[in-house]
């Protein structure tokens, strides 16, 4: 009997063991069914991050779309190989959506093409690469017309300045850019100042809808004539162009202003290419008149102006202080409206699966100051120059972003 007990007593320890070793030796799942799935990435690929609109564009996209997304900003720091290589790995990632401004457009074509074909959705800004492959949607400037109303707005302030100036009396600057076509056709438009008659890009005389009557050379098409001309309301016969310099932002346009009003010291008016480099002229214009009466070859400000196209960061404040006799800067072409309010609209709709045209103009306004408050009127954003009638309206530019 004892040694029954004893046995008994063993098969249970025994027992009792192998079913602590099978409750030890059991797997546990480490599985979190309630973790969030990983969110889609949204890619803001820029050329910098050394300018306020540049900033804006990554503060918006961050605030609109980073709870939905995994927004990432990348900056090229001014460098074209770096952002085909960035564009190139957020294919990889296989990202959601690609918002680009390019370093320089061409170069990245087979990059974006690459990725529409891996399935992102791209919206490209600032310019036309030069093939519709390479974007689901461009949000560009029609460049020519957008000069042309630079040269619209100067012809204005000739006339009113200077009511009774006899033909090419009236010496005038051009600051030009050849970049690329672009920056030829915008530079192209700031000369319209001096022709009669409207003409396209490339040169040629066009009717009032905007087709071509002539070649390039003047050679009237068949079945065109004189007639058919359209007169430019841009065309100032005051204005004498005495130089055309290649100068697009603020130091060279400085410098070469200096340089002009040594050798050409009538000079009463300049056109830039951009509103940077319209207030580097101002600044030279505003050193040569500190010098003082005698001294100085400018005697009267309100005689001087300069005007140009774009607002994208100083413009605005430059151009209240001229209407206050701090400068000579008097007007830009805005383009694009609140170009970052725009580009995060048509970048929710790209995103929820909406059609959005494929080529999106930028909107156009002039914009000028009475006694330091900005004034702008909307213009129209493509085809033919047509002056715009509607009143003038105060604007107020949004704040800054904060670093």
């Amino acid at each position: 009997m004892k040694k029954y007990a004893m046995f008994m007593l063993a098969a249970l320890l025994m027992l009792m063991s192998a079913c602590s070793s099978a409750a030890t030796s059991t797997p546990v799942s480490t599985t979190d069914s309630s973790e969030p799935a990983q969110r889609e990435i949204i890619a803001v690929v820029l050329p910098s991050l050394d300018n306020p609109l540049m900033l804006a564009f990554q503060d918006a996209f961050k605030s609109t779309f980073g709870e939905q997304y995994d927004v990432q900003v990348a900056s090229a720091d001014g460098n074209a190989v770096t952002q085909a290589t960035q564009v190139e790995n957020f294919t990889a990632m296989k990202v959601k959506f690609m918002f680009v401004m390019a370093v320089e457009p061409t170069s990245l074509v087979p990059k974006l093409v690459a990725a529409r074909q891996a399935g992102v959705k791209v919206l490209f800004a600032g310019g036309d690469p030069g093939d519709e492959n390479a974007y689901d949607a461009v949000m560009k400037m029609d460049q020519f017309l957008a000069g042309e109303y630079a040269a619209l707005m100067a012809k204005q302030w000739v006339d009113a300045t200077y009511p009774d100036a006899a033909p090419a009396s009236l010496e005038t600057v051009i600051f030009e850019s050849t970049l690329n076509e672009e920056a030829v056709a915008r530079s192209a438009g700031l000369k319209m100042i001096s022709e009669p008659y409207l003409k396209n890009a490339d040169g040629a005389y066009i009717d009032a809808n905007g087709a071509p009557i002539s070649d390039a050379n003047g050679n009237y098409l068949p079945g065109k004539s004189e007639a058919d001309r359209v007169a430019n309301p841009a065309y100032a016969p005051a204005v004498k162009i005495v130089q055309v310099q290649q100068a697009e932002m603020f130091q060279p346009c400085q410098t070469a202003m200096q340089n002009i009003l040594t050798t050409n010291p009538e000079v009463k008016l300049v056109i830039a290419y951009a509103g940077d480099g319209a207030m580097g002229a101002s600044k030279a214009i505003m050193d040569e008149y500190s010098k003082g009466p005698g001294l100085s070859v400018i005697t009267d400000l309100n005689k001087v102006a300069v005007f140009g196209v774009g607002m994208i960061g100083g413009e605005g404040p430059a151009i209240a202080d001229s209407s206050k006799d701090n400068g000579v800067f008097r007007g830009t072409v805005r383009f694009g409206g609140d170009l970052v309010s725009r580009t995060i609209e048509y970048a929710g709709k790209m995103l929820n699966g909406e059609e959005v045209p494929k080529i999106i103009w930028d909107v156009l306004d002039l914009v000028t100051a009475v006694d330091g408050q900005l004034m702008a009127v909307p213009a129209e954003s493509s085809g033919v120059l047509v002056v715009p009638t509607a009143e003038p309206q105060p604007l107020v530019l949004p704040m800054p972003p904060q670093p």
